[in-house]
């Protein structure tokens, strides 16, 4: 399991998918290293998700929805999954793919 920091927000639908784009925008410009990756959990009935984010750059995506985002431990449990990542995220961070 790699030792890395995570960062975290909760972030309606709209929002995350334009943080997103500029993850994906990211990752292009680094060369998709493995140790970045932005994960999402959500909740049945919940309009909002955590978003996930963990790598050397992230400062410039926290950036673009400024505010909120905390230390944290990385996504478990019901409901996770992997919005982008280089090869193999899931077992790279050790993070239980659901079910």
């Amino acid at each position: 399991m790699a030792n890395v920091n995570w960062r975290a927000k909760s972030l309606h639908l709209a929002e995350w998918a334009a943080l997103q784009e500029h993850f994906a925008n990211l990752q292009m410009v680094t060369g998709a290293p493995p140790n970045l990756a932005m994960f999402t959990k959500s909740q049945s009935g919940n309009p909002e998700s955590i978003i996930y984010l963990t790598g050397s750059g992230i400062e410039a995506i926290e950036a673009q929805s400024p505010g909120g985002w905390e230390n944290s431990e990385p996504p478990s449990g019901k409901g996770v999954a992997l919005l982008i990542g280089e090869g193999d995220p899931w077992s790279y961070f050790g993070i239980e793919k659901p079910a």
